[in-house]
């Protein structure tokens, strides 16, 4: 069977740009078992046991937060497929059409929005091209990818035995350009898994895996990638800190956004 077209109208990936080091190189495996040994991987494990390739290509923003959600182990309280509760992206229906999101994808706020529907919290920041607000992004990755404990980051009495490194508290997503990485493309989400404080880098589950592998990028870097304005919003981008809301974690059912989609509530057995 012919396929309808021909080799050079398709592609199978993209090489990665020269400042960039994929996640399958021998370098990169240094620097995980480094951040590993050394603390600083506390989302590596979950994001990894929840990572998916999006299954659209405009999906990126609604992949990377379904792999949030079940990385923080939240109940959708709704079904998945037959008995089965776990977030997809056709879960995320409100705030959004998803027959949109397909052609356009969402924004920072609709990612918040989707995020804040379906059982967590999300802080979103739109930093500014200053050295304090560089320093901010960097001790916000630093805690999130210590579970808390960077320096200035664990909480009085507290003892770092007493964090749970199997069940981390929050996660990370960065709304990003892709051509100040060097990349094609532009707007795109991702989550951060890693720290490798030696090289300054961190490791970007990327969710368009069809485009490009997992990648290592330099810290500094990524920050500019976030100045940028998107053209949607006419503001910058920027990353959004994820926590679950315990007390409907498990309990309470996901209300949609009135107008925004349907979704019936189900009786949930935990």
């Amino acid at each position: 069977m012919k396929m309808a077209v021909s080799g050079n109208e398709t592609f199978h990936g993209r090489s990665l740009p020269r400042n960039l080091v994929d996640y399958r190189s021998l370098e990169s495996r240094t620097r995980l078992c480094r951040s590993l040994q050394g603390g600083y991987a506390v989302p590596y494990l979950a994001l990894s046991s929840c990572f998916n390739t999006q299954t659209e290509p405009a999906y990126c923003g609604v992949s990377t937060l379904a792999i949030i959600l079940n990385s923080l182990r939240i109940d959708p309280q709704r079904i998945w497929k037959t008995i089965w509760r776990w977030y997809s992206e056709d879960l995320l229906v409100c705030c959004r059409h998803l027959e949109d999101v397909k052609e356009t994808g969402i924004t920072l706020e609709e990612f918040v929005c989707l995020a804040e529907c379906n059982g967590a919290t999300a802080t979103l920041s739109r930093p500014r091209d200053s050295t304090e607000e560089y320093e901010k992004f960097v001790q916000t990755v630093k805690r999130v990818c210590t579970g808390g404990r960077a320096k200035g980051n664990t909480k009085e009495g507290e003892k770092k035995e007493n964090l749970d490194e199997e069940n981390p508290e929050e996660f990370m997503a960065i709304s990003f350009s892709r051509k100040t990485l060097g990349q094609t493309g532009d707007g795109h989400f991702s989550p951060i898994a890693a720290l490798d404080v030696k090289t300054n880098s961190v490791l970007m589950f990327d969710t368009a895996r069809f485009k490009y592998p997992p990648y290592w990028v330099p810290l500094d870097l990524l920050f500019q990638s976030m100045l940028p304005i998107d053209k949607a919003t006419g503001k910058s981008r920027g990353y959004v800190v994820l926590k679950a809301k315990r007390e409907y974690q498990w309990h309470k059912a996901c209300y949609v956004c009135e107008g925004k989609g349907t979704q019936s509530r189900i009786q949930i057995r935990s």
